[in-house]
């Protein structure tokens, strides 16, 4: 079999990461481009690879050996992306969120179906084995019904500077807490019906006068009559801290902890964990699985495990989260068929 023959488009952090899985951990896959609008960096990332780099976007999709490309850049630039791929008959892995906006969701999702191109969403603790299993022992019924879902997420410090602003992010809602509104969606098997959101900007300035948010509460509803709550932070002094539970009627299933569970020092003023410093060393592996996924799926010719509706469905929550918190009170959440 032809190895899929695939480009990173968007250097920063993540894109580097997704650069490196491809270059050496993928099977039937090879890394065959990077590119980015600093030249400097698209450069030393194509010689540290030995691969071709661009800086030109268009010229990028022109080259025959791209069959997919990964969109690794900011928001507000995926859905201009993601169109301009599938136009030029390239598959799409598009770093989560997929748009900042449902209408340009949607039409990042019609785009790819016109093209007759896979599009994938990059949720990747869908991969995560403590994920998995916990979804495993929920469809075996080890909990009885899923009635309730709860998660804890705070990231160490703020995004970077495009990031605090809602229009380009989509905010803490979607930039952030969309991980969490899919693994909602995942584990419970049931569309978020409505939301109620209470926070506020209490822990930065910059965020405050951006329009964003950096501490919130959600209480949601399920269609199946579960209810959950997901609290967020963009601040945690001790390091990433990520934690959900699902409870049943009949038991509950716990992923997570708000300690690093390799390493602890005991002193005679107790116990004290050094704490999970950031995402990719939560999840490095489940985002090899991820991209493993994409590569067969587009080989294979099959669906990819988390579809560009994936994505809308989780924008239209974060919108409803925005509309929630705006006018105080709780709100429906408005699903477009597509």
């Amino acid at each position: 079999m032809k190895p899929l023959g695939i480009a990173v488009v968007g250097l920063g952090r993540i894109g580097k990461v997704h650069a490196e899985i491809i270059a050496m951990r993928l099977s039937n896959a090879r890394l065959v481009a990077v590119a980015d609008v600093i030249e400097s960096l698209a450069r030393s990332t194509g010689e540290q690879f030995k691969v071709k780099w661009y800086t030109d976007y268009d010229k990028l999709l022109r080259d025959e050996e791209v069959d997919a490309v990964f969109i690794t850049t900011p928001t507000y630039l995926h859905k201009e992306m993601i169109v301009r791929a599938a136009e030029a008959g390239k598959h799409v892995f598009t770093e989560k969120p997929i748009t900042v906006t449902r209408e340009e969701a949607v039409e990042a999702v019609k785009a790819a179906r016109k093209a007759g191109v896979k599009l994938m969403v990059g949720y990747m603790r869908r991969f995560d084995d403590a994920y998995s299993e916990a979804k495993r022992r929920i469809e075996q019924g080890a909990i009885g019904k899923p009635l309730v879902f709860v998660n804890v997420a705070r990231d160490p410090g703020p995004p970077p500077g495009w990031a605090q602003d809602p229009k380009l992010s989509g905010g803490i809602f979607l930039d952030m807490l969309s991980h969490d509104f899919d693994m909602a969606r995942f584990l419970i098997s049931s569309e978020v019906k409505s939301v109620y959101v209470l926070g506020g900007a209490m822990l930065y300035e910059e965020i405050r006068q951006k329009g964003d948010l950096d501490v919130v509460t959600v209480n949601f509803e399920f269609e199946s009559g579960a209810v959950g709550m997901l609290h967020g932070s963009r601040k945690s002094v001790f390091g990433y801290d990520l934690r959900t539970e699902v409870m049943g009627a009949e038991g509950t299933v716990y992923v997570g902890s708000h300690h690093d569970p390799n390493l602890a020092l005991g002193t005679r003023e107790g116990l004290t964990f050094k704490g999970v410093q950031w995402f990719w060393g939560r999840f490095y592996e489940a985002y090899v699985k991820e991209d493993q996924a994409f590569v067969d799926a587009v080989l294979g010719d099959k669906e990819p495990p988390i579809t560009g509706v994936d994505g809308l469905r989780v924008v239209e929550i974060a919108e409803a989260c925005w509309r929630s918190w705006r006018e105080k009170r709780p709100v429906t959440v408005e699903r477009t068929a597509v």
